[in-house]
């Protein structure tokens, strides 16, 4: 993806103006005026960084972190999982948001935070629960609302768009919208004790699984749908 996404003209030419607005107290009324501050370009191959980061996390676990890794899933516990999906879905959600059209800075920065804070949050919830004799869902429901709201804002995007965007935008809608709610929902079925999720080995594998595929589907319909008419 770096490759041609440097390469490859049409890809390598994409690109996305990132916009502030600030207030102009020089004229009454006071209104936001507009700025470019940054063009974000080659923006396929940049697709490949939260897969990048994904492949990092995969090779801390497989060798340095291995012993690690296995005595705190014998604890019910991956902390490293939510830190690579901090950054790595946060990325992701920036991605998505900026092709709904959310092109000011602060916005998808603050996007990018609600999103990492929802990850800091399953962390702490799986972290507090191994020390609690019931479990307390205070950080899984604070972490739901701060997984919604970059959702939220994307969706209100979405609505008040013109005209029909492409294809491909819808179909990132859709199914990165169900898989991310997956996570959250293995996270319930785990606590809930339901069926085979009581198992903390078997919800680790769905996690992988979902990540996957998640990112997976998310980097190639970007990547495809750059060659979409603008």
């Amino acid at each position: 993806m770096v490759l041609l996404g440097s390469l490859v003209g049409k890809i390598r030419d994409f690109t996305v103006e990132l916009y502030t607005f600030y207030s102009d107290f020089t004229v009454y009324p006071v209104a936001p005026v507009s700025q470019v501050v940054y063009e974000f370009g080659a923006l396929g191959a940049l697709v490949g960084a939260f897969l990048l980061m994904s492949a990092i996390a995969h090779f801390l676990l497989a060798w340095p972190l291995n012993k690690k890794y296995i005595a705190n899933l014998q604890r019910n516990y991956n902390p490293i999982r939510w830190f690579e999906y901090a950054f790595s879905s946060s990325v992701m959600i920036v991605l998505i948001a900026m092709f709904f059209s959310v092109v000011d800075v602060w916005t998808l920065f603050a996007l990018f935070a609600s999103n990492f804070l929802m990850n800091m949050l399953g962390l702490l919830m799986e972290k507090h629960n191994q020390t609690t004799k019931k479990t307390d869902w205070t950080a899984y429901l604070l972490g739901v609302i701060a997984g919604a709201i970059p959702w939220i804002v994307i969706t209100g995007y979405f609505l008040g768009a013109n005209g029909t965007p492409p294809t491909f935008v819808y179909v990132i809608y859709i199914v990165e919208l169900a898989l991310f709610n997956c996570f959250a929902l293995v996270m319930l079925f785990y606590y809930k004790r339901w069926g085979k999720f009581k198992d903390y080995a078997f919800c680790e594998r769905a996690y992988q699984i979902l990540s996957l595929v998640a990112k997976t589907l998310l980097a190639w319909l970007v990547f495809g749908g750059v060659f979409q008419p603008s």
